[in-house]
């Protein structure tokens, strides 16, 4: 062991119980350096990040240590300044002290093997290198307590008069990119940076300030607490500000100072890499007491989304009272009366206050974005005052829900607006009953507003069926289009027939597909070559066989006749035996044409064959081109639009514009 005037005296039972691995990411580990430069009266802190060398270099400008208060202090695991010193406030700036566990500086191995400590303090310089192998070998060899004598070296390197620096190598956790992301989060971290409390923080020389907490910007409804000042100063910050009140903040046990503001769009506090903003931080002496106050409420509410905020406590880390913070600094021991009594300031009090006023104003404001559009406006126009009042408070939920984007929300805005007349029609369909023999022509108006919104429902439909062909068409290469046809073919019989819509029968469609594979199985090699699949469906007035052929097949009608008949028979003979006499079709999709289609008047004699075999046949390419010619004339024989229609229209073309 080198001789060395350093010791490091250690309750090796309480270090084995705190464990090395205290903390769980690099920006707690340097939150406690530069706590504990804010508790030497440091005024600058310099964070330098070298990704060559794979170092992190933590200096300050404090007071710096001589050798007893770099043994007595430094070295002295569970060292209590504020008890064993006095040290309430630090001596230059009379700032409350952030330390008191003292146990602070084993965070540093959670991040670095290796750990290299310069300090000067009125001419006495100390340097010396701590490793964490070399601890867990006085661990394990020692058991119960012993001492760890730091190495010793050379002072020559110091190149500052005051202060501490700390460097950090053999990292554990990879840098990536380090910087931005720790000017963020220790951003977060403190509420004591900046010229004004004359304690600044720089990452790679260029200085850590509120703003680098990246959300302010983003804030449109804000609550304060504390000092009136301090709100309206932080309201200015707000740059999307729309709202701000200020709030009572006293507890049984002391004063809330901070705030609880909201975003205009949930997905605004979601971050990269997974983080989410959508927390309430708890300080304590401006440093990070608790991670999330939210993950403690019984808070269930819709507003919880939007929600972010900081609240600062100063009274849970009183120097005449038990410490409550638990070993890693980052949460609060929920059992204690301080901490009792804030949460129920914040559940019981605060946050039902905040509630109803984001309630109010989100109700407001999608009053006011629905009556945007013109058309929309109208529509509210011809409601009835109690009517009026309905719609308003669709509007004001629509604006609750969270949505990713502006398109979003006029859609749903859209679906409200549908589903509000289909149930305002129903209300008139129930007043028919109170309709006299001389108000005959109302009995009209109910049911043309009832066929409006039929007719609404379906043009919705039929717009949706053609973006699924527009898709689909996208898939016209040969292979592709074989793949997909099968995959969505047999769930959407639509595109066989646009009358045709799906009547499960899961039973009976299971026992036909059963008969259908005993059929198949007993085909030649050949035979099942030529085929992709075959199925059966229930589809509304009929029973369907469908057979997809392989794009590059090319079979005759004679081939196609013979092997329907098996699987039309089998279908037929069910039916019968279950006394159900209903229409079958056949039909067969193929990529090219029959081999006997070589003429026009043997194409007409083979489709009479296929017909009197109760069985057509259709190309993919022609499949998507008659599906979408036939929902695209519907929709042009429907050009004057009903005014639900005109206004879902208006909705979906400025939801469009918007995306563009």
């Amino acid at each position: 062991m080198v001789d060395s005037p350093y010791v490091m005296t250690l309750d090796l039972n309480v270090l084995n119980h705190l464990g090395i691995n205290l903390y769980s990411n690099v920006p707690a580990v340097l939150s406690e350096i530069v706590a504990n430069a804010y508790d030497a009266d440091a005024k600058r802190v310099d964070i330098v990040i070298d990704r060559r060398s794979g170092t992190v270099t933590i200096q300050d400008d404090g007071c710096g240590m001589g050798l007893d208060e770099v043994n007595g202090r430094f070295l002295s695991v569970g060292f209590r300044r504020r008890e064993q010193v006095g040290g309430a406030v630090t001596p230059i700036h009379g700032r409350p002290v952030m330390g008191r566990k003292g146990i602070g500086k084993l965070s540093l191995f959670s991040v670095a093997r290796t750990v290299r400590v310069e300090t000067v303090k009125d001419g006495d310089r100390n340097a010396m290198i701590m490793r964490l192998s070399d601890i867990e070998r006085v661990i394990n060899g020692q058991g119960g307590s012993g001492a760890y004598h730091p190495e010793p070296q050379a002072i020559d390197a110091i190149d500052f008069n005051n202060g501490t620096r700390i460097t950090l190598t053999d990292l554990k956790k990879g840098l990536g990119n380090a910087s931005g992301a720790l000017r963020k989060r220790l951003a977060r971290r403190f509420s004591v940076l900046g010229a004004n409390t004359d304690f600044r923080l720089f990452i790679d020389g260029q200085e850590v300030t509120v703003e680098d907490r990246d959300y302010f910007h983003k804030i449109q409804y804000l609550w304060t607490f504390g000092e009136l000042a301090a709100g309206e100063s932080l309201a200015k910050q707000c740059r999307k500000l729309e709202h701000h009140r200020h709030l009572p903040s006293s507890t049984d046990h002391g004063v809330v100072s901070g705030w609880i503001g909201t975003v205009s769009n949930a997905k605004d506090l979601k971050e990269g890499a997974g983080e989410n903003l959508n927390q309430i931080t708890l300080m304590a002496r401006g440093k990070l007491a608790h991670e999330d106050l939210l993950d403690e409420l019984r808070e269930t509410s819709v507003y919880r989304s939007y929600m972010i905020g900081e609240l600062s406590a100063d009274f849970l880390d009183a120097d005449d009272q038990d410490d409550i913070a638990t070993s890693s600094r980052q949460r609060i021991i929920e059992s204690d009366p301080r901490y009792e009594s804030l949460m129920s300031w914040l559940q019981d009090e605060t946050l039902p206050a905040i509630r109803r006023s984001w309630t109010n104003l989100r109700n407001e404001d999608g009053k006011k974005s629905a009556l945007v559009e013109p058309l929309v406006s109208e529509w509210f126009d011809t409601l009835g005052k109690d009517t009026k009042k309905k719609a308003e408070r669709l509007f004001g939920k629509i604006n609750q829900v969270a949505v990713n984007n502006e398109e979003e929300r006029k859609n749903l805005l859209a679906h409200m607006i549908l589903a509000f007349e289909s149930f305002r029609y129903r209300d008139n369909l129930e007043a028919l009953d109170r309709i006299g023999p001389s108000d005959l022509s109302a009995v009209a108006r109910i049911f043309d507003d009832v066929i409006e919104i039929e007719s609404v429902l379906y043009h919705q439909i039929v717009t949706q069926r053609l973006r699924v062909i527009e898709r689909l068409q996208d898939h016209m290469d040969k292979d592709d289009l074989e793949k997909i046809l099968q995959k969505h073919l047999y769930d959407n019989m639509w595109l066989l027939d646009p009358s045709w819509e799906r009547a499960s029968e899961p039973t009976m469609e299971e026992r036909i597909d059963k008969a259908f594979a005993s059929i198949t199985s007993s085909l030649d090699d050949e035979v099942k070559k030529r085929r992709m699949d075959i199925r059966y469906r229930r589809v509304t007035g009929a029973h369907v066989i469908v057979e997809l052929k392989r794009y590059s097949v090319r079979v005759t009608s004679v081939d196609l006749i013979e092997q329907i008949t098996r699987y039309r028979d089998a279908l037929e003979s069910y039916l019968e035996q279950n006394g159900l006499k209903e229409p079958v079709e056949v039909v067969c999709v193929v990529g090219a044409d029959l081999k006997d289609w070589d003429t026009a008047r043997n194409r007409e004699r083979s489709k009479d064959m296929l017909a009197a075999a109760g069985a057509r046949v259709v190309k993919y390419d022609e499949l998507l081109t008659n599906a979408e010619a036939s929902y695209k004339e519907y929709l042009r024989s429907r050009k004057d639009a009903g005014k639900i229609r005109k206004i879902l229209d208006a909705l979906a073309d400025s939801a469009n514009d918007g995306e563009d």
